[in-house]
C-alpha cells in the first residue's frame, strides 16, 4: 500500500512538499509495546500509524476535541466505543467523535495494524 499525502501549507495556501509513505517501510512491532508513529500532519489533521502484537492494546480514553478515523490495514482486534465492542479486521473503518470513550484490543492470534486520522490536528489554543 503506497499512501501519497501533501505535506505542509506554504503561506500562499498551496503545498510546500509532497511525501509518499509506503506502509511497508514503516511498519514495525515490539513484544514489549504498540509501536505507534506520526506519519503526517498539520494544524488541521494529524495521520498516524499502529502496531500491535497479539494481546496488546490502547486503554480506554476520551480526546474532547478531536475526531477521529481508524481505519484497519491488516489483522484483526477489537474497537471499543463508548462500550460497545466493535470488531475490525482489513478495510474496516470506524468514525470515534470527540468525547466518545474508545480503545483498542488485539485477539490473541492477531497482529494489528491501523491507521488513524485525528482533526483537528492541534488542540492547543491560539494565542
Amino acid at each position: 500500500m503506497v499512501i501519497n499525502a501533501i505535506g505542509r501549507l506554504d503561506r500562499n495556501g498551496g503545498t510546500s512538499a509532497k511525501e509518499q509513505l509506503k506502509i511497508e517501510e514503516v511498519k514495525e512491532f515490539s513484544a514489549e509495546k504498540r509501536i505507534r508513529k506520526k506519519l503526517l500532519g498539520s494544524d488541521r489533521i494529524v495521520a498516524e500509524f499502529v502496531c500491535y502484537e497479539p494481546g496488546q492494546a490502547t486503554p480506554e480514553h476520551v480526546h474532547p476535541k478531536q475526531d477521529e478515523i481508524f481505519y484497519c490495514v491488516e489483522g484483526k482486534g477489537i474497537m471499543i466505543v463508548n462500550g460497545e465492542e466493535i470488531s475490525m479486521e482489513p478495510t474496516s473503518l470506524i468514525l470515534v467523535k470527540a468525547r466518545e470513550k474508545h480503545g483498542v484490543k488485539t485477539l490473541p492470534d492477531s497482529r494489528l495494524v491501523m491507521m488513524f486520522f485525528k482533526a483537528p490536528g492541534s488542540t492547543k489554543s491560539a494565542a
